[in-house]
């Protein structure tokens, strides 16, 4: 059995007047948590919170994905003229999600703006844009390049929970991001940082597994051996999670299952 992973979506909309709306997810997301054996599930914004319980009940990983801006508003400040694209309700959804999977001791992974939410969550703040907030930093926002070019390195604390599961102390990753993590919320702690002193990692040793990255390993681990032993560590985490639920032995791993 393969555990459920939810995955919240995004809005945006589509027709040629761009008049229907919809929720989406990046495809990379949904094939790296299959490709490590989970069963992606995507979480709609909804407005019945009740009803949000009966799907996370059901779900045994969480995967906060990439996307807009975080607003400010969010850990207690004004926005800058820098700030990007927000989404008021997804903050909420997503918010709301990071908290309750800390609470819950929920396997989660959270990539790009989802570990700086999961920071925020915990009443961490952001730099709102590195360009403008952020002296002498690397160039972070590379979207113009290919999503799967490697950019910078990023050393690795050796202490850390995210060294045993990349086996490395350094790592090259991809960089497509102006915001990132400034002060670490409660129990957060850096597990890798940039050449800059960037925080690109980030870990909350207290809880089974919960983990962030800056970067964006969905388009890595097809080229890269060690941002595929992260998702694989996660759907491990995941089916723990799922087998002490269902009182259940946890089945090892493979790729074939």
């Amino acid at each position: 059995m393969r555990p459920l992973i939810g995955i919240p979506c995004r809005t945006g909309v589509r027709g040629e007047n761009a008049e229907k709306p919809v929720y989406y997810s990046n495809q990379s997301y949904v094939h790296a948590v299959e490709s490590a054996g989970g069963v992606p599930i995507i979480i709609p914004i909804m407005n019945d919170y009740e009803s949000l319980r009966s799907l996370l009940s059901r779900l045994d990983g969480l995967l906060l994905s990439g996307g807009i801006d975080v607003h400010p508003s969010t850990y207690k400040e004004e926005a800058i003229a820098a700030i990007s694209e927000t989404d008021p309700a997804l903050d909420k959804l997503e918010l709301h999600l990071a908290r309750w999977a800390y609470q819950e001791d929920m396997p989660t992974l959270g990539i790009c703006r989802g570990m700086q939410l999961m920071n925020v969550a915990r009443g961490g703040t952001l730099y709102q844009d590195l360009d403008t907030g952020y002296e002498n930093g690397l160039q972070h926002a590379n979207w113009h390049l290919p999503r799967n070019q490697t950019i910078h390195s990023v050393s690795i604390d050796p202490d850390s929970r995210m060294y045993q599961i990349l086996g490395s102390d350094e790592v090259l990753v991809n960089s497509l991001h102006h915001q990132a993590v400034k002060k670490l919320g409660d129990g957060v702690a850096a597990s890798g940082l940039a050449e800059d002193g960037i925080i690109e990692l980030l870990e909350l040793p207290e809880r089974t597994f919960m983990l962030g990255t800056q970067c964006h390993p969905e388009e890595l681990y097809h080229d890269n051996p060690i941002w595929a032993r992260l998702f694989r560590s996660f759907v491990e985490a995941s089916i723990e999670k799922m087998s002490l639920q269902l009182g259940m032995e946890a089945p090892v791993w493979s790729a074939s299952a």
